[in-house]
């Protein structure tokens, strides 16, 4: 075993390196902070914004793919489908009727959906739907809260269903959404609102 004496010029070297690998001062420290907080807070209301519009979307998303499911359900099982809207808790129910007499009747399936996120089945006054027509109800079909799908897939009234963000209700229509059913068809569409357009749906 050899033992190796440091020379003055090692030990200068031996200073440098230790020194170079002291951490950051209390100063640098605070002022990366410092940026950091004012960069989250420049991005705070845009990721807000972002979610709420993702929020929006995904409960649209949810109500239309549920309304195209009664229909293919209907058509598929030969028999009625009852899609019941609440928007006073804000749920709906799917009811596959299979002997098509209206009621719910044990053995027939029933599927339960809600919105979450604090959506709601709302509107703004002044608001149109996709046909021109100022609304007048947050889910609307022919006067009814209630949509029926037939075997051949026909919906028993045309109507739409209104959806907003909490932080819109009573604010702007900018982020409104809407999913409408088509009476002779059947078909179902997921409208996005654009006040540039009239009526104001894309």
């Amino acid at each position: 075993m050899t033992t190796e004496l440091l020379t003055a010029k090692g030990f200068k070297t031996l200073k440098l390196d230790i020194k170079s690998q002291e951490g950051f001062s209390l100063i640098e420290t605070m002022m990366v902070l410092a940026v950091l907080g004012v960069i989250m807070a420049i991005g705070a209301p845009s990721f807000s914004k972002w979610k709420e519009k993702h929020e929006i979307n995904g409960q649209t998303q949810k109500v239309y793919f549920d309304l195209v499911l009664a229909r293919t359900t209907a058509v598929r099982n030969n028999n009625n489908v009852i899609v019941t809207f609440n928007t006073t808790d804000n749920t709906y129910t799917i009811h596959d009727d299979t002997d098509s007499d209206g009621t719910q009747d044990s053995g027939e399936s029933i599927k339960n959906g809600i919105l979450e996120n604090e959506v709601s089945f709302a509107y703004n006054s002044g608001i149109s739907d996709i046909d021109g027509n100022t609304v007048s109800s947050a889910v609307s079909f022919g006067g009814s809260q209630t949509v029926t799908f037939d075997s051949r897939g026909q919906s028993s009234a045309s109507g739409s269903v209104f959806l907003l963000h909490p932080s819109d209700v009573g604010n702007t229509n900018d982020r409104a959404r809407s999913v409408s059913v088509l009476q002779a068809t059947g078909a179902v569409d997921y409208w996005i609102y654009d006040g540039n357009l009239s009526p104001p749906w894309k």
